[in-house]
């Protein structure tokens, strides 16, 4: 009888030993007397918090808590509870020695003596760090799509099994409206009968995804459009569990497009008015244009001929000129000779007073001098006047020279115009043929809308 409860002593405490064993090899154990006092810890505890045995042994629980934990309202009531023999499962942040805060799950059970007396508290905890940082980013996606998507869920059958607020919002139902109904009270009747509706629920039940524009119909009628994604959602073994639905309202994008449509299609026939006129208008002020270039083309040529014949003009004038010069001059020597001869004659009838026949010669003589000076002094007055024509003449000449060569720059600027015009011409052209493919993009693009 001593053997055998020998014995069983020994199995008991054989097995207890393999239990802390395995509870040390799992767990960051730790040990808290009754007032949260540290009594005793094991090496993954010490690993995980980066302590030492002796700077944790007799100090307070608290200082592997964050202050704001520590000093808020449940901490203390948690304490109490662990004093009356209430365990806790948590997941608290817990600082290490280096001031890195962690995640821990974490398992509280009050350990009673032989009277049922709660004498300490046990702590096990595992380091859930990772997992909790990937849950609370995941938490932080699903929050984000829940504040700006509208979110339902379905079973595999098109049930609603519930929705966010934010389609409740824009449909206009409460959810008690709509839980347990069917999908299709949010489409068209028409739609929900045909056999493309079967077949999306009979896609999205096996599996498939399913994006594009949606038209829902709200509470009120009014039709609702919705970008949306229907997302099934899958059970381990790989069948369906549900179809969750994401959308975002686009009611008011596709009001304005229907708006831009119409305006479009009414604004076409005015286009299509517009550029028949434009294209008649280009051909008209090309014609003229045409016309002008012939007209300059005539203009430049007699402009051409004025030229030279004003510079012949203005050559043989000055030909003239001189001649009229020279010929002045010789007529002003004559005058001069004819003086001579008077008073040479004077003399000679001085000297032939008293021979009568010498005296008719002389006076013969003085009259033919007479005549030669009276007909020097008419070619005097005439080349005088002559000259006088001349130089207004060539005066005239170059003015007309001046005013040619004012009609020939004017001529040059014009046909300047003209070329400045037909590219102008040309650039329109371009224009009205960038302006029909526009329209016709835009028609393309109108006809996309509609649909």
């Amino acid at each position: 009888m001593n053997s055998l409860s020998a014995s069983i002593r020994h199995e008991d405490h054989d097995l207890s030993s393999i239990m802390l064993d395995a509870v040390n090899a799992s767990f960051a154990a730790a040990e808290f007397d009754l007032t949260g006092a540290v009594v005793r810890v094991n090496d993954r505890f010490l690993s995980m918090t980066g302590y030492d045995e002796d700077e944790v042994i007799g100090n307070h629980h608290s200082m592997f808590l964050p202050e704001e934990l520590v000093n808020g309202p449940d901490y203390d009531l948690c304490w109490a509870d662990l004093r009356a023999g209430k365990g806790k499962r948590v997941v608290l942040p817990c600082v290490t020695k280096q001031g890195e805060r962690i995640w821990v799950e974490e398992t509280y059970s009050p350990i009673r003596d032989c009277r049922g007396d709660v004498t300490g508290i046990v702590r096990l905890g595992v380091d859930v760090t990772e997992r909790h940082d990937k849950l609370s980013d995941l938490q932080g996606k699903v929050d984000a799509i829940e504040h700006s998507h509208a979110v339902v869920e379905f079973d595999v059958k098109g049930n609603i099994l519930t929705a966010n607020h934010h389609f409740l919002s824009v449909m206009g139902y409460d959810l008690s409206e709509i839980a347990g109904q069917h999908h299709s009270m949010l489409v068209d009747p028409d739609y929900a009968q045909s056999a493309d509706y079967r077949a999306f629920w009979r896609s999205l039940a096996k599996g498939k995804y399913s994006a594009r524009q949606f038209k829902r119909i709200g509470k009120d009628g009014e039709e609702v459009w919705f970008e949306a994604t229907y997302n099934p959602v899958f059970n381990p073994d790989g069948s369906v569990k549900k179809i969750v639905k994401f959308a975002v309202d686009i009611t008011g994008e596709v009001a304005s497009l229907t708006d831009l449509k119409t305006t479009l299609d009414t604004s076409f026939v005015d286009v299509d008015r517009s550029l028949c006129k434009f294209d008649q208008n280009y051909e008209n002020v090309a014609k003229v244009c045409h016309q002008a270039k012939g007209h300059l083309e005539a203009s430049g040529m007699v402009a051409g001929r004025m030229v030279a014949s004003v510079g012949e003009s203005a050559q043989r004038m000055t030909e003239l000129r001189s001649v009229a010069d020279n010929v002045f001059d010789l007529v002003i020597e004559g005058d001069v000779a004819a003086v001579a001869l008077e008073n040479a004659i004077d003399a000679l009838r001085d000297q032939a007073a008293n021979t009568p026949a010498l005296g008719r010669l002389i006076d013969n003589v003085d009259d033919c001098i007479s005549e030669n000076v009276r007909i020097l002094t008419a070619l005097r007055l005439d080349m005088k006047a002559m000259l006088e024509r001349v130089a207004v003449v060539s005066l005239a000449v170059d003015k007309q020279g001046e005013i040619t060569g004012q009609i020939t720059s004017e001529m040059q600027g014009i046909e300047t115009s003209i070329a400045a015009s037909q590219d102008l011409l040309s650039g329109m052209q371009k224009v009205s043929e960038e302006m029909a493919l526009a329209i016709g993009q835009t028609r393309e693009a109108s006809v996309v809308l509609a649909r």
